[in-house]
């Protein structure tokens, strides 16, 4: 039974009827057809079914169907026709019309359009009958012969090549193995494509009659084949089959057949190729007969999987990848295998492509993996290894960590680093760790941030402790700090600017200003200026109280919603300058306008539309400026900390 995408069912009966000369015992034939300088070649199952491969240039239609009738052959289950050019696809409408027709039932292609007139007659005679033809696509002749679709449309590779198109597909029958690509090209070199899907060949039908740019050193180096068919005509002028082509077939020991011979100007005829089972062929030309043995079953293991890195992404997972096999026939799979704290291998698990995610582990655990891959013959490759251990769940302090002075009553942030924890709890103590208090029962560890208001109690043995929530890891500071309750004098700074607005948003330009001491300060009528004149003046009665923000914005449709501490610029602008400016706070003339702060900026830290430039470390005034996005996610942070934490 026939199965291709065109199903057609025909009784044994019939098809006995229909073709007398074929005898069910024949085996198969395969033929290089003898159409001068094109190509054309008929494929016949054991059991009768036909596949046709081109149909020559246009009047090789007569010879198709005499060679075809004179095995009793009425009808072709399916023809490929590789390529559109004329001396390929010419004579196969031919073949399907008068009154010795021998009808197709389907004919499979690469698609698409073709400029020219042998193009058009072929789509309009098949309309109906077309198929596109797609790499990896398979058939069966009589369920007896596997074809497979190996090349179509340059196999990913892009070009104008109408050659580098072609349709390949490789038959096999037994331990009988052949492929047929019109003129698939090694320049661009498609035929490179082919190797993991092709192994070693009985049969090559040589690709483009025999030119330069086709059989390639690495295709044949990975084909072998035994004997070598080209279709050709004696009186070309292209010069096939070229020299080249002819000697790297020689090199590989393979035996050339010609339909006809250029070099000696005679016509050698049909190649007729048949096998009873697939383990032996014959060959035969006129009068010439040679007989060849099968190269046998698949024994070559595919190469070792390369450059095999295992990686744990968690303390329950490791990522293995490689680079991929390479085989004779085709990598169909790989096997991974585990050892865990250097005992047995066992199987892990498969994978089709190179890469494997191995789930479920146990944390601070060593394992160690062996990676194979294997073919459709179930070879099995040499190992590659590789191992790493899982981390095991942990949590560490980063801030306060040991000599901070913070003061009494004030925000800070306390900071850790979490693995494989969900949530944390928070604590702190003042007697260097004999007792604790809870700050906060529960946090998510991935936040690694906390906003904390400092106890207002004065020590000198202050530490914060991060626990897991749900479990017994934790961390605390590596050292003590100190908590001091010091009404430091007020102190203001410039401590975040936004000169760059969002696109042309000049409104949401700002200046944030912070009271970084211990008191608070009346700024009624001091200035903000730029480096041209004053922006902006504070209004009476405005105070700024210790360790809080005001930010001043170019207009009023610049202040985010929700911001309480920020006023519009009494101007009505502020015009600060992508390419460089100075900023100045002023306290107000009728007090001698002593500068509280200044700052001069270049083009580096407004240079990235809606980024501001910030103090490193946040509100500290001997902090310099760096672009906020070295800081945290966010591009800016007016009126709060870096963090989004509010002064």
């Amino acid at each position: 039974m026939l199965t291709h995408p065109l199903t057609r069912v025909r009784s044994l009966l019939l098809l006995t009827a229909l073709l007398p000369t074929l005898a069910w015992s024949q085996g198969l034939r395969f033929t290089t057809l003898d159409i001068g300088q094109g190509d054309a070649a008929v494929l016949i199952a054991p059991g009768g079914c036909v596949a046709l491969f081109d149909g020559g240039p246009t009047g090789s239609g007569a010879t198709i169907k005499a060679y075809l009738k004179s095995l009793g052959v009425t009808n072709i289950d399916m023809v490929f026709v590789s390529h559109m050019h004329a001396d390929h696809m010419g004579g196969i409408d031919e073949v399907d019309v008068g009154t010795d027709a021998v009808s197709i039932d389907a004919v499979y292609d690469h698609g698409g359009r073709y400029d020219s007139a042998t193009y058009d007659d072929y789509v309009s005679h098949f309309n109906g009958r077309r198929f596109t033809a797609i790499r990896g696509q398979t058939f069966s002749l009589c369920g007896e012969v596997t074809l497979t679709v190996v090349a179509a449309n340059g196999n990913g590779i892009s070009s104008a090549d109408e050659n580098a198109k072609s349709v390949a597909v490789k038959v096999s029958y037994g331990e009988f193995d052949a492929l047929v690509g019109g003129d698939l090209t090694g320049s661009p070199d498609i035929e490179s494509t082919l190797l993991n899907d092709v192994g070693e060949l009985e049969l090559y039908k040589v690709h483009h009659h025999g030119s330069r740019s086709s059989s390639n050193d690495s295709f044949l180096d990975a084909t072998k084949p035994t004997v070598s068919f080209i279709s050709v005509g004696k009186d070309n002028t292209y010069g096939h089959p070229t020299q080249e082509c002819l000697d790297r077939l020689t090199a590989r020991a393979s035996d050339i057949w010609l339909t006809e011979d250029p070099a000696t100007n005679k016509v050698r005829g049909h190649i007729e190729l048949s096998s009873a089972d697939g383990s032996t062929f014959v060959v035969k030309q006129g009068t010439v007969n040679v007989s060849y043995a099968s190269k046998g079953p698949d024994l070559q293991p595919p190469s070792a999987p390369g450059a095999l890195v295992a990686s744990a992404v968690s303390s329950t997972e490791i990522d293995l990848s490689w680079n991929a096999s390479t085989d004779n026939v085709k990598v169909t799979g790989y096997r991974v295998y585990r050892s865990i704290n250097g005992g047995t291998f066992t199987s892990a698990g498969t994978t089709s492509t190179p890469g494997f995610a191995d789930l479920g582990l146990t944390p601070g655990t060593t394992y160690a993996y062996l990676v194979t891959a294997v073919d459709a013959a179930g070879n099995e490759s040499t190992a590659s290894s590789a191992s790493t251990r899982t981390p095991a769940p942990g949590i560490t302090v980063t801030r306060p960590n040991g000599g901070e002075s913070w003061a009494g009553g004030r925000a800070q942030n306390i900071t850790w680093t979490a693995r494989d924890i969900s949530n944390v709890k928070l604590e702190y103590s003042l007697d260097n760790g004999t007792t604790w208090t809870v700050i906060a029962s529960s946090v998510a560890a991935s936040t690694g941030s906390y906003a904390w208001t400092v106890p207002s109690t004065a020590s000198t043995a202050a530490r914060v402790r991060v626990k897991d929530a749900f479990g017994t890891d934790w961390d605390m500071s590596d050292g003590p700090f100190t908590i001091n309750m010091v009404n430091s004098p007020a102190k203001v700074i410039l401590n975040e600017i936004l000169a760059n607005e969002p696109g042309s948003a000049t409104d949401s330009e700002f200046v944030e200003l912070v009271n970084v001491g211990g008191a608070s300060i009346d700024i009624s009528g001091w200035t903000l200026s730029d480096a041209t004149s004053v922006r902006h003046t504070f209004a009476a009665g405005t105070v700024l109280g210790a360790g809080k923000a005001i930010v001043v914005f170019g207009g009023s449709s610049g202040i985010p919603a929700g911001t309480t501490n920020a006023v519009v610029a009494s101007t009505g602008t502020l015009s600060l300058n992508n390419g460089g400016d100075t900023v100045t706070v002023k306290t107000s003339s009728a007090k001698a306008a002593t500068t509280i702060d200044t700052v001069t900026y270049t083009s580096a830290l407004a240079g990235q539309d809606g980024v501001s430039m910030n103090r490193s470390p946040d509100a500290s005034a001997t902090g310099s400026f760096v672009l906020h996005t070295s800081l945290s996610s966010r591009s800016a942070s007016p009126g709060t900390r870096v963090s989004g934490v509010g002064f």
